[in-house]
Order: structure tokens, then C-alpha cells, then sequence
């Protein structure tokens, strides 16, 4: 008994040493750090490093490496390793000092007991299985089990202790979270309103440049106002001026008044005789300007008094652009149809690529289509005799009419006609043209109406106006309506009226 006692505080006191030093110090087992059954002979290795390939505690691991990055998560990871590693020591502690009482009690105290050795699972209780231990060893047992217990009793505290720590660390950790978001926050509000600073300032700059500026113009509309004060002043006395001159306008007025009303009256007495006037100078005028006329006409109708067609105006011959079908053709030589048409022209006969006439192309025609073709005016004082010569050749030749149109009327008087194929000749034509229609003006229509068939061709050339009756027994005389006599009196009575009138020019000239 004795002996297993002085094992047992031999054992008891290595393990309160054990303990001590668990209270100071980390104690760091590894493979090598594993108690082992026996004396005091223990391996039991006691260090601030990590020679057991533990982690170190986390007041150590800052103060060694100083890291300045050490956050709240960081933090929380170290407690629970340092945490589970002094439960991990503790629990094997335990395991160590209950293995080592379950070997020091007797084989007969630990059959007596509840179940093998092997199935201790529980703490072992020291008073019960030494019930002959004295006081003083059960007071060392039961100061080493409150010792334990208020290990493990502080242990809880500072693992509550911890906890409120970490449930502070959180709420500071929150708390700085949203601090820091109300920092980001204000920043934006900051910033904001330095921009709207900034910008305040520019619209400041610019009020005052344009206050300036609106100053400049207050300042020039003063002058201007200051210089338009001027020049009412100096306008109201020229207005004073004039209306004390205002009265004697009005006298002169009312004098120039009664001026103005005998003048319009002389001007219009003046406007009336200048109406009349005028009216007798355009009549005089209209009547020199036909007498004229009539005179070229008659000049010209002299000069133009034989037509051979060799020139391209055809001696003032125009073509009927409205009323008939095609054209009289200019042409020289033979027309191209046989059978039909002259072999030549009658002033220069069959003399090769010599003399021009007029003839109509019945190739391609249809019957009962015309051509006409109008001569100049020709106007005389007495009679007149219009000669031409007409070709008349083939079995299909229609109808060649010759009319007479006066300068006032629109009416066609037939004057002569032919039909018929009349033989391969040129045949000359006479009419006589009564002294009424000769001093009336007039115009010879020569009018060409085709059959069926393309030999009917028709020649006119060599057309001739003379003075005078014809002498000939051939003559076929050209009769007068009475619309043209009268019309060709009053034009004679005119032309009376403007030779009396050139007469007296001469005399008051010579005069």
C-alpha cells in the first residue's frame, strides 16, 4: 500500500508539474510528445515554437511576424485553432492521468468495481476506490480534481469570454462596414459637391463677366440717352421754329392753292386739245402709213411683174400651210414620173440642168387632194394682164384652178380653170384683170386637185403682169364683186386725200 502511495505522488506530483507548466506555457506534443507508462521518465517537450508541427497561438504568431494585414476572419480562424488545440491537450491530459490511475489500482479493487478495466470509460473516482487513503491524500486528489475543474471551468469562461469577443468583433466588424459604406457615402456627396462647387464658381466667373458687361452696356446707353436728351432738345426748338412759320405756310399755301386749281384747269383744257390733236395726228398718221403701204405695194408689184422661178424665194409665191394636202415643188429639168409632166422648163426649154418651175407629184397621192400656192400682192391704177403658162401631160390629170383674193376679203373668185390631160406642151394663159381689181389689190391662188393614179402631174411657170388690156383673142376676163369696188373707193379716196395733202406740204415748204 505504501509503496503504491509513494507511486502514486510521485505520479501526482509530476503531474502537477505538468499541469503548472500547462498554465504557463504551451505544451506542444507531437509524435515524440506521447506520455509513456513508467517513472518519471517522460519526453515531454515544452516550447514557444512548432517543433510538433502545431500551429502556434495567435498572440505568438503576431508578435513574431508583426503582419499588419490582420483582419477580423484571420482572427476568428486563430481562436478556433487555439481553441481546439487546448481542448485537444486537455483531453489528453485527462486521458493521461485517468490511464494512469486506472494502472495503479489494484486487480482486485478493479474486479470489485463496475465492469473490466478495459471498459473504464468514465472519470475515475479516487475515494471510492481507495477508500483507505487518509485524509491528506484524499484532499491531493480532490485539490487535483478542482484544479481540473476550474481549468476546464476558466476554459469555458474564456471560451465564452471569446465569444462575446467574436459576437463584438462581428457587430464592430458590421458597425465598420457600414460606417465605411456611409464614408463612400459622403465621399460621392463630397465629391458632388465640389463639382457643384466647382461649377458654381464658373457660373459665378460668367455672372460677373456678364454683370460687367451689362455694365458697359448700361454705361453706353446712358451716353446715349444723355446725347438723345441733347438732340430733343435742340429738335423741340426747331420745332418751335417751324410753327411759328407754320402760319405763314399756310397764307402761301392757300395762294398756291388758288395757283394749282386754274393751272389743272388750263392743263385740262390744254389735255383736250392735245387729245384732239393726237387723235387727227394718228388719223393722218394711219393714212400716210396706207398710202405708203399702198405704194411699196405698187412698186413692188411693178418690179415683180414677171416670175420664172429661178430664184429660191419663187418671187414671194407662199405655200397654203392649212387648208390643202402637200406643197407645189420647186424643180428643174424633167419630173421624175414618166408618162406625165413636162421634159423641161419653158423659159430655157430642154437646155440640160437650165430654168425652174413649179409642178405638183401625183405619185403616192390620193384622189380629190389639193395644193395651193398664193402669189404676191399686185395692185395697178388702171387695168392689168396676167399671163402664165401651165403643163398639163397624162391619162390621170385632174383640175388646175386659178382664183383671185382681194386684201379685204377672205373670198376666192374663180378666175380660171382647166381640166384634163391637155398634151405634152406648155400652154400660156391670159387674164384680164378689171381696173376695180387692180387698184383693190389682189393675189392669184393657183390650185392643183389630182384623180386617181400617179399620171397627173401639173406645171405652172413664166408668170407675167402688164399694164394694160391683153391682146389676144384668148383673154379670159376676171369679174369684180361690188364688196371689193367699195372697199377699193374708199382706199382711192384716201389716197386722194394724202396727195392733196403732200401737195400742200411742197407749197408751204417752198413758201
Amino acid at each position: 500500500m505504501y509503496s503504491w502511495l509513494t507511486e502514486f505522488y510521485a505520479k501526482m506530483g509530476f503531474l502537477t508539474c505538468v499541469i503548472f507548466v500547462l498554465i504557463l506555457s504551451p505544451v506542444i506534443l507531437g509524435s515524440q510528445c506521447v506520455l509513456s507508462d513508467g517513472k518519471c521518465a517522460y519526453n515531454v517537450y515544452l516550447s514557444n515554437g512548432n517543433d510538433c508541427g502545431r500551429p502556434l497561438q495567435k498572440g505568438a504568431a503576431i508578435q513574431n511576424e508583426q503582419r499588419d494585414d490582420y483582419t477580423a476572419a484571420d482572427i476568428q480562424r486563430d481562436f478556433n485553432v487555439v481553441k481546439t488545440d487546448h481542448e485537444d491537450r486537455i483531453r489528453e491530459l485527462e486521458a493521461s492521468v485517468q490511464k494512469m490511475l486506472r494502472s495503479s489500482i489494484p486487480t482486485n479493487q478493479m474486479s470489485a468495481s463496475s465492469g473490466p478495466r478495459d471498459g473504464l470509460l468514465g472519470p475515475v473516482n479516487v475515494e471510492s476506490l481507495f477508500p483507505g487513503v487518509n485524509a491528506t491524500e484524499r484532499g491531493l486528489l480532490s485539490s487535483l480534481h478542482n484544479h481540473f475543474t476550474k481549468l476546464r471551468n476558466d476554459i469555458q469562461a474564456q471560451t465564452r469570454k471569446l465569444l462575446d469577443m467574436q459576437v463584438r468583433l462581428n457587430d464592430t466588424t458590421n458597425a465598420l462596414s457600414q460606417a465605411h459604406d456611409e464614408l463612400f457615402k459622403n465621399s460621392e456627396k463630397v465629391i458632388a459637391a465640389e463639382h457643384k462647387v466647382t461649377s458654381m464658381v464658373q457660373e459665378r466667373y460668367i455672372l460677373k463677366n456678364q454683370i460687367k458687361f451689362k455694365s458697359e452696356q448700361l454705361h453706353q446707353a446712358l451716353e446715349k440717352v444723355n446725347f438723345t436728351d441733347a438732340k430733343l432738345l435742340q429738335v423741340e426748338k426747331q420745332l418751335y421754329v417751324l410753327v411759328r412759320s407754320e402760319s405763314n405756310l399756310k397764307e402761301e399755301l392757300g395762294l398756291y392753292q388758288w395757283k394749282f386749281n386754274n393751272s389743272l384747269k388750263a392743263i385740262k383744257s390744254l389735255k383736250n386739245n392735245h387729245t384732239r390733236l393726237e387723235r387727227k395726228l394718228n388719223k393722218t398718221q394711219a393714212e400716210l402709213d396706207r398710202a405708203n403701204i399702198d405704194l411699196m405695194e405698187c412698186i413692188t408689184a411693178k418690179t415683180q411683174s414677171f416670175c420664172g422661178f429661178e430664184n429660191d424665194d419663187m418671187c414671194g409665191f407662199t405655200q397654203e400651210e392649212v387648208t390643202d394636202d402637200f406643197d407645189w415643188t420647186r424643180i428643174k429639168g424633167e419630173t421624175p414620173s414618166t408618162g406625165t409632166g413636162p421634159i423641161g422648163d419653158h423659159t430655157c426649154g430642154t437646155v440640160e440642168g437650165a430654168g425652174h418651175f413649179l409642178f405638183i407629184e401625183a405619185s403616192g397621192k390620193n384622189s380629190n387632194q389639193k395644193a395651193v400656192i398664193y402669189s404676191p400682192f399686185y395692185q395697178s391704177l388702171g387695168h392689168l394682164c396676167v399671163g402664165f403658162y401651165y403643163h398639163m401631160f397624162g391619162r390621170q390629170t385632174g383640175t388646175l384652178n386659178v382664183y383671185t383674193k382681194t386684201r379685204t376679203g377672205d373670198v376666192l373668185t374663180t378666175a380660171w380653170r382647166a381640166y384634163g390631160n391637155q398634151g405634152n406642151v406648155w400652154i400660156q394663159a391670159l387674164l384680164d384683170i378689171p381696173k376695180n381689181l387692180a387698184r383693190a389689190g389682189f393675189q392669184l391662188v393657183f390650185e392643183a386637185i389630182l384623180t386617181s393614179g400617179y399620171l397627173g402631174d401639173i406645171s405652172i411657170d413664166d408668170i407675167s403682169v402688164d399694164d394694160g388690156r391683153c391682146n389676144s383673142r384668148t383673154v379670159t376676163p376676171v369679174s369684180v364683186t361690188s364688196n371689193v369696188t367699195q372697199a377699193r373707193t374708199s382706199q382711192i379716196r384716201r389716197l386722194q386725200k394724202f396727195r392733196k395733202f403732200r401737195k400742200m406740204l411742197r407749197r408751204r415748204r417752198n413758201l
